[in-house]
């Protein structure tokens, strides 16, 4: 009977014929492949509005982007450089309404509110109503010399020498009644032709106390007085100009009776120096105050003061001389 079996035909069981038929079949397959992706329908892309409107803006920002980049490289160096900040203007002149301002004297009080008195405290043989009384005399005392308007602007002296004991009265009474000199000027101060401002002088300083001799108290002043001139268009640059400054380092002494004489007891004056700048020297050689700007003599002892703060700080050294010879 005749084997009708597939895997037993001829021709599959040549091994030349099957690896060629394999062949055969791959390279088919292939080309089926092909043949589908072929008939596939491809899909179309659609460019919407928005993707429209989207694309160019981009492009803008980027050929604008672009455009400053040649810009600034033809340029290059023909583009100014950052300026640096402008220096604060320089303050030059004077304000007459407000001549203190830039100086020393610029937060001090006026008149004795800028002298600091202690409370009274017994000293010595002195009660506490007793030294409070000094210090009110002292500060009188003051106020006349430095500040009252008939020595500053009458140069009369009969204020303060109402407040000195009887024997320190008799002693100067001709030097303060008579015209101004250096030595009056030492106890008084006189101004001249060129009159002060409206603005109150200012002070500076404070009073102390120590016990004297038998029956003396004595009472320091180290204070400094600021005076504001007047001036005209023109004459002063400066607030040093019109500002002239005296400071002071004074002794009072108070004197009781008994163990004094009463002639003797009451108020007299200590010990004393002072200092004196940015005046007009030719007038301070006659006994009188003027701010600098009249001066026709500016001759100064030395280099001025750098740090004029201290120098007319109270409780800071005194300067040997003054700006003045």
């Amino acid at each position: 009977m005749e084997d009708a079996r597939l895997e037993t035909h001829p021709d599959l069981m040549d091994p030349e014929w099957r690896k060629r038929a394999e062949r055969e079949a791959r390279l088919g397959a292939k080309k089926d492949l092909k043949r589908r992706r072929k008939q596939r329908p491809r899909r179309r892309f659609r460019m919407t509005r928005k993707v429209v409107v989207v694309l160019f803006v981009i492009g803008t920002v980027a050929l604008l982007g672009a455009a400053a980049v040649v810009v600034h490289q033809l340029r290059g160096s023909s583009v100014p450089a950052p300026q640096p900040p402008k220096a604060a203007p320089v303050l030059t002149g004077v304000d007459l309404d407000r001549p203190f301002d830039r100086t020393p004297a610029a937060n001090w009080r006026e008149g004795l509110a800028g002298i600091t008195v202690p409370p009274g405290q017994a000293v010595g043989g002195f009660t506490a109503q007793e030294v409070d009384a000094a210090y009110r005399k002292v500060t009188e005392a003051i106020t006349a010399a430095r500040l009252g308007s008939r020595a500053l602007r009458d140069h009369d002296g009969s204020e303060l020498l109402a407040l000195l004991a009887p024997n320190e009265r008799a002693q100067i009474h001709e030097m303060l009644t008579s015209g101004p000199t250096v030595e009056k000027n030492r106890y008084l101060t006189l101004i001249g032709q060129k009159a002060l401002s409206k603005a109150p002088p200012r002070m500076t300083g404070a009073l102390t106390v120590k016990s004297g001799g038998k029956g003396e108290l004595v009472i320091h002043a180290s204070y400094t007085t600021a005076y504001a001139f007047d001036a005209r268009p023109g004459e002063a640059l400066s607030p040093s100009d019109i500002v002239p400054f005296l400071r002071e380092e004074q002794d009072y002494v108070i004197r009781k009776a008994p163990p004094f004489a009463k002639a003797d007891a009451g108020l007299s004056f200590g010990e004393g120096r002072g200092y004196r700048s940015h005046m007009a020297c030719d007038a301070a050689r006659a006994g009188i105050l003027a701010p600098q700007y009249a001066g026709k003599d500016s001759t100064v002892a030395g280099t001025p003061p750098v740090d004029e703060t201290s120098t007319y700080d109270p409780t800071k050294p005194l300067p040997s001389r003054d700006t003045c010879r």
